[in-house]
């Protein structure tokens, strides 16, 4: 698996992300997990998962 190098501003977006979830209470879900691993220094758990939908991409599969 390969590592990206991520700076402390992207660390702390992602945190920021993390804990607006969990307020919100949306812990069960792909991008929680990811933004909790950013934020604590381990591996993407979902490296290849798309973080924006193209426009040709519907969000129902």
């Amino acid at each position: 698996m390969k590592l990206i190098s991520v700076d402390q501003a992207e660390i702390n977006n992602w945190a920021r992300i993390a804990v607006d979830l969990e307020v919100a209470g949306e812990i069960d879900s792909v991008l929680y997990e990811r933004a909790r691993a950013i934020a604590f220094g381990q591996v993407d758990s979902s490296p290849s998962y798309p973080l924006v939908l193209s426009d040709n991409l519907s969000m129902a599969a």
